[in-house]
């Protein structure tokens, strides 16, 4: 659907929702959802949900999992704004924190305890606007507080835009000493702009200022100076020229958003449009709009490091910074390729010059780092778009236009990246549309979400659409079948996690890809295939979703007996794997542990079968001597086998007996060390790799279980124990020898281990 051609109507709604997956992630009470506000704000580790009311008051709702559904408390307020702290910090703490702006231009920073399903509260810090002003007076700036709104706020720090032209950068003591400020400086905005400022926003430490004069004014929040500017009133000029016909007139702009990459600025309108400025493109065909170039005489030239300076390296290195045309090679040779590649090139250098080389202070946009960093002259390491799949790869300006709707409907920018910029529409109280526009294509992708709902604004790089519906917090993803995303999830995260979001949103199972089950068993992760065969059980449907018919004679058997044979190259698998497995001392357990899953799988798909129907015709007769066959072939590694009635009686508790560790018990009391050490010595390794699959330790993983147990050969060598360290290292080698990946990371300690051990015998 074409923004610029296609009206998205109300009824064209459901068309695009077939890419379009909607999954509850949190289950949250509708109790606890009719408190919050008409939005929220998601923290950045998506502990807490914080959201303003109507009437200003703070509600801040717990997603920690013993809190879901009680943990909820109100900051009364009034407030106008708040923004949760953006740490360096990648673990949770359980305790956020926020910094709040009340109606009286008060901060406060608040800390919420969430540990065991609490939302309690204490106030760590607080600065009344009488305090900013004399802040503000003591840096010789002068002026009366109107206006008051938080930029940032990261490590105890925090940028505010004060009058809508001064910028404040403060920073909070971590104990009762005063507030202190890092800098306090006047944008230099032209003269009688300040009363137009509508909208603003900080990326990477760059503010751009929106006016109501159909201006954006670009600035380095460092040290205030005057990047750029956007002239808005050119896109009718620029579009006129471009495709030639009379664009549609967009005015009263009322927000922006700009994406993470700098590259592109999403203008919202209050007529339900909106314009897309490609920057890179726009500062090419007006580059004096851009203030901030640098002549290549102000440039530092530094040459590679170990060339010696009168290395022809150097001099070849320092004339592409300075961007001369002069060769150190004059060959003819030399020459011919110096122009080759510069007509080749031509156009890949035009597009790969980001207009905001020449800032001397930006922030890294991958890492969560709020330093700045000097990029030099011609550096460009962001990603570029292949302009050879758009409508119209030179177009700077791109348009949507929604349809008129009668009754008031509020559009609002999410989010923003270099290909896409996500919306939500609100055309009554309650009422959502999320929307994606692709910049490419210009197609335009609606999701209505039928039902009352608070969307949910999340900080970070991603573009992620979180809403809060009456069900619980859920993620919006476009592009994607459910299939699709959970076979992803499957070999990128695990069984468990994909088991637990089908049995939270209700989903059949879906058709799991045999590389996870590949990677299943070389991991040794029961979980994995024991959720493979789940997805398989119901032989009797075409669609895993659906249910095992009343009436058997309305199924058709082919469907079955096809069903059975693509299942053979899983089962062949499962064979192999308990064939090699049993053969090998170390490994025989976990054979046991498969061949408990397959029996139980085959056996169940048998009496399924015979319960469903009186008599067999040919078709299904075929599927039932296939799976007779592998019952056959498995039915060797059963002897030794010691079968209890009572384990084999029920096959819905095997995932309960794989999971039950006889020593659990006793390795509860020990050190994650100490249990790694007692597996190993014990033959124990599958026992130790599904106890802390349990307890969700980094140790289930073989790999890492073999390099703590690695490193506890090292500690009993330097503690002359040579008896435990070659028992542990003679266990481990025989447990893992038949994997090849882990070969060459542990041979060379066995070579280790023999020379230290000859050297303690000798001496």
């Amino acid at each position: 659907m074409a923004a610029a051609e296609r009206v998205p109507g109300r009824s064209c709604f459901a068309e695009a929702t077939e890419c379009v997956l909607p999954m509850l992630l949190v289950p949250v009470p509708a109790e606890a959802t009719r408190l919050l506000g008409p939005r929220a704000q998601l923290h950045r580790e998506q502990e807490a949900l914080g959201s303003l009311t109507c009437a200003g008051s703070l509600q801040v709702l717990s997603l920690m999992p013993g809190g879901r559904g009680g943990g909820c408390c109100c900051l009364e307020g009034p407030y106008q704004q708040f923004m949760w702290e953006d740490s360096d910090s990648s673990t949770p703490t359980h305790s956020p924190k926020l910094l709040a702006l009340s109606e009286n231009y008060e901060l406060l920073i608040y800390e919420f305890d969430l540990k065991d399903g609490r939302c309690d509260t204490a106030v760590l810090h607080s600065c009344s606007g009488k305090t900013l002003q004399k802040l503000i007076e003591d840096q010789d700036i002068s002026l009366s507080l109107l206006s008051l709104r938080i930029l940032s706020f990261h490590n105890n720090t925090s940028l505010l835009f004060i009058n809508k032209c001064v910028i404040l950068h403060v920073v909070f003591p971590e104990k009762d000493a005063e507030i202190r400020v890092l800098s306090c400086f006047t944008l230099p905005l032209p003269a009688q702009t300040v009363d137009t400022v509508i909208d603003c926003q900080l990326c990477r430490g760059i503010l751009f200022v929106l006016s109501s004069l159909n201006w954006i004014y670009i600035f380095d929040t460092v040290d205030g100076t005057h990047v750029a500017n956007v002239d808005l009133a050119l896109h009718q000029e620029d579009i006129y020229n471009e495709q030639q016909q009379e664009p549609v007139k967009i005015s009263s702009f009322s927000s922006l958003k700009v994406s993470q990459d700098l590259d592109v600025i999403v203008i919202v309108s209050s007529s339900n449009s909106a314009i897309a400025v490609n920057l890179n493109l726009y500062f090419r065909q007006h580059p004096g709009y851009l203030l901030c170039e640098r002549t290549p005489e102000d440039l530092p030239i530094q040459g590679p490091t170990g060339i010696d300076e009168d290395d022809p390296v150097n001099s070849v290195h320092s004339m592409k910074l300075t961007k001369f045309s002069f060769q150190v090679d004059r060959s003819w040779n030399a020459q011919l390729l110096s122009l080759n590649e510069t007509i080749k090139s031509s156009t890949q250098e035009i597009s790969c010059a980001p207009w905001f080389r020449d800032i001397l202070h930006l922030e890294s946009p991958e890492s969560g780092d709020h330093g700045t960093s000097v990029l030099s002259w011609g550096q460009c390491n962001l990603p570029q778009k292949d302009h050879a799949k758009t409508s119209d790869p030179g177009r700077s300006w791109k348009i949507m236009h929604l349809s008129e709707q009668d009754k008031p409907a509020d559009l609002k920018c999410v989010s923003v990246t270099g290909f896409t910029a996500l919306f939500t529409w609100a055309v009554e109280m309650g009422d959502y549309t999320i929307l994606l526009w692709d910049l490419e294509t210009q197609d335009l992708q609606c999701f209505s979400l039928g039902q009352k709902c608070i969307p949910v604004d999340s900080s970070g790089d991603q573009q992620l659409c979180f809403v809060l519906t009456e069900n619980g917090l859920s993620l919006i993803l476009f592009g994607l079948t459910q299939e699709e995303f959970l076979n992803r999830l499957m070999i990128h995260g695990s069984a468990s996690i994909v088991d637990s979001l089908c049995h939270l949103n209700g989903w059949g199972r879906c058709s799991i890809p045999i590389h996870a089950l590949e990677a299943g068993i070389e991991n040794r992760q029961l979980d994995t295939v024991d959720f493979f065969l789940k997805s398989k059980r119901n032989l009797f449907t075409e669609s895993s979703k659906s249910s095992i018919p009343d009436r058997f004679n309305d199924f058709p058997t082919q469907l079955y007996l096809r069903n059975v044979e693509e299942l053979t190259p899983a089962l062949d698998l499962l064979c192999s794997a308990i064939k090699e497995n049993y053969s090998e001392t170390q490994s025989k357990h976990f054979s046991e542990q498969l061949l408990t899953l397959t029996l139980s799988f085959l056996n169940k798909q048998i009496k399924e079968l015979f319960i469903y129907t009186e008599e067999l015709d040919e078709h299904l007769q075929k599927g039932v001597n296939i799976l007779t066959s592998y019952i056959n072939e498995l039915r060797t590694f059963m002897i030794k086998f010691p079968w209890k009635l009572a384990d084999a009686a029920d096959e819905c508790n095997v995932i309960e007996n794989i999971s039950t560790v006889k020593e659990t018990a006793v390795w509860e009391k020990l050190s994650f060390e100490e249990v790694i050490a007692n597996a190993i010595l014990n033959n124990k390794i599958p026992e130790a790799q599904t106890f802390f699959r349990m307890t969700n330790h980094s140790a289930q993983s073989l790999e890492e279980l073999i390099k703590i147990g690695l490193d506890l050969v090292f500690v009993n060598l330097k503690k002359n124990n040579i008896k435990e360290a070659s028992e542990l290292l003679k266990n481990m080698v025989s447990s893992v020898i038949h994997l090849s990946d882990l070969k060459s990371s542990v041979l060379p300690f066995c070579l280790l281990f023999l020379s230290v051990k000859f050297f303690f015998l000798k001496f």
